[in-house]
């Protein structure tokens, strides 16, 4: 149970290359040792590892953090008649679902892009996939170690109200997860057809049909790319089905998540010009009008880990999408020069706002050299997660930088604008996980549930051993 042989703190480092810190790093075989450590370090502050996949600066914690990778269990389950997994707090999802299929016939009822998150750090910070709900919405119950009111280390269990509503995405904030239960559902096929749309609104319009898309949207030609999904029931398929699936797979493994990333990676070596012209190639360079069907985790997931990067993803209403966009569109030229003036529309919006002035201020600074990704998603019963009660499906837009860690302010401050700007234009959610630039008082005026959120964490961590400077400047915890 001891952090490193020597007890001295370790250097830990994030995918992303920009968190990096040093803590005593434990790694737990147990429950028992969970609440010992607890015990041990009660004066502290503890935040528990995933697969530090998060670019915010949700798992920092200059003290003592807990790497939950050996309480990896998986334990399918059935009550009252439904079908359920229990799930070590450490398992990776691509475990869990390589284990779940090989015991059954089921799957998660929906998946992020990523499987090499851990269960509880997926929900955490509520991650998500497209046409669904997030992970945390479907957490039927959260087992996890905090402090009762005298201060003594206990193990917790959610399952109903609030307290569940609080847990399925509660950023460390509630305790150490320890395991989670979730309900499956029949393992299932996505058919997909990757289209080139000439608006907006037409691409939305393949929705009721293709509930599953997900799509982008290319800097400086200003073209749509829709990947239009729908599920499949699961049934046997031909070979020429397999072997086109396979194909379509292992093309754009080779040509998307490689080469295409390569380019990237040597236009930004040669400057903002070839980032921008690579972009306007993007069109030519896609394969489009070719449908698959698959099994859902082949299509659903994606390998964007081979390259690191970042990410800032906002979510806005559906009704406010369309101006969503034209605002960011105006954002991503002026940042790159390549806007003298914006339409009268968006800048008597943004002068409404005192927002003009500072962006203009911007022209030039910061190119965008990454399409930027689209994806829905429904309302969430939780307190915090960022579809958490949501009025109506809210759609994401994700900013990827592929600079180096140290190259990244020119990207940080137009993030900056572009979070202030659409939280106050049009009240948009940051995903916790990624790039997160606001502060407690703009997330305060976008989450309802947030007050009830704090005094349910406070209740379970008196002296505040769970919470970090994440916590106290987005959280005000």
């Amino acid at each position: 149970m001891a952090a490193t042989p020597d007890g001295t703190p370790r250097r830990i480092v994030n995918f992303g290359g920009n968190q990096v810190w040093q803590a005593l790093r434990y790694q737990p075989r147990s429950e028992q040792e969970v609440l010992d450590i607890l015990e041990r370090h009660r004066g502290g502050h503890i935040r528990a590892l995933g697969s530090l996949h998060s670019w915010s600066d949700v798992a920092v914690s200059p003290d003592v953090v807990l790497d939950m990778s050996r309480l990896d269990q998986v334990q399918p389950l059935a009550r009252n008649g439904e079908a359920f997994v229990h799930v070590g707090a450490g398992c990776r999802l691509q475990d869990l679902l390589d284990r779940l299929h090989a015991a059954t016939d089921r799957t998660l009822p929906t998946l992020g892009a990523i499987t090499r998150q851990t269960i509880s750090g997926a929900i955490s910070t509520g991650t998500h996939g497209s046409g669904k709900p997030s992970l945390s919405h479907f957490v039927a119950a959260v087992r996890l170690a905090a402090y009762d009111a005298g201060g003594k280390p206990v193990i917790v269990r959610h399952d109903n109200g609030d307290g569940l509503r609080a847990a399925r995405c509660a950023l460390g904030c509630m305790g150490v997860i320890l395991s989670v239960e979730m309900p499956t559902v029949p393992k299932y096929l996505v058919e997909e057809t990757i289209r080139w749309h000439r608006s907006l609104t037409d691409l939305l319009g393949r929705y009721p049909e293709r509930p599953l898309t997900q799509f982008i949207l290319v800097p400086y030609v200003w073209a749509w790319l829709a990947w239009e999904r729908r599920p499949v029931d699961m049934r046997a398929r031909t070979f020429g089905e397999r072997l086109k699936a396979w194909l379509i797979r292992a093309s754009a493994t080779v040509s998307v998540d490689a080469c295409f990333h390569l380019m990237l990676k040597a236009a930004l070596a040669f400057g903002d010009d070839a980032a921008k012209a690579l972009m306007r190639m993007v069109p030519r360079l896609m394969l489009a009008n070719v449908s698959r069907i698959d099994d859902a985790e082949r299509v659903l997931t994606l390998h964007h880990h081979w390259f690191r990067h970042e990410e800032m993803e906002l979510f806005v209403r559906e009704s406010q999408l369309p101006t969503a966009v034209e605002v960011l569109r105006a954002a991503v030229d002026v940042f790159a020069g390549e806007a003298e003036s914006i339409s009268e529309p968006v800048a008597a919006m943004l002068r409404s706002h005192n927002l003009y002035d500072d962006l203009m201020s911007h022209r030039g600074t910061y190119v965008q050299h990454y399409p930027l990704f689209f994806r829905r998603l429904l309302r969430d019963d939780t307190l915090i997660s960022m579809g958490a009660d949501a009025p109506e499906p809210l759609y994401s837009i994700s900013v990827f930088t592929y600079l180096a860690p140290d190259k990244r302010r020119a990207y940080d401050t137009f993030c900056a604008w572009l979070a202030r700007c659409m939280s106050m234009l049009f009240d948009a959610r940051p995903h916790w996980g990624k790039h997160f630039p606001l502060a407690a008082a703009a997330v305060a005026r976008i989450y309802p549930g947030l007050p009830t959120f704090r005094q349910i964490c406070r209740a379970h961590d008196l002296n505040g051993v769970f919470r970090n400077a994440y916590s106290e400047r987005v959280l005000g915890l």
